[in-house]
């Protein structure tokens, strides 16, 4: 499994969320990592992010199962990655 985020050093809701962002890396240790700057990286058009952040991409096989977009609790993060792990 693979965690895309997406945020921007400019979005409050992306500061305010990277810790919940750290807490997810240790808790799912065996999963790749891949974080995007909105405004400096070029990937980030490929994935169709529109203009509400944060956006967590989750990726199995290099296919989209799951998208989290703009501000969530570290509980509904952790819902929506074991919803689609099912």
């Amino acid at each position: 499994m693979k965690l895309i985020r997406i945020s921007a050093l400019w979005c409050t809701s992306c500061l305010k969320m990277f810790p919940y962002w750290q807490k997810i890396k240790e808790t799912y240790k065996d999963y790749e990592y891949v974080e995007y700057d909105y405004d400096f990286d070029d990937e980030v058009s490929s994935f169709n992010v529109g203009n509400i952040l944060p956006v967590i991409i989750i990726m199995k096989d290099n296919e989209e199962i799951g998208r989290i977009i703009g501000e969530k609790s570290l509980e509904e993060i952790i819902n929506k990655i074991e919803d689609v792990n099912k």
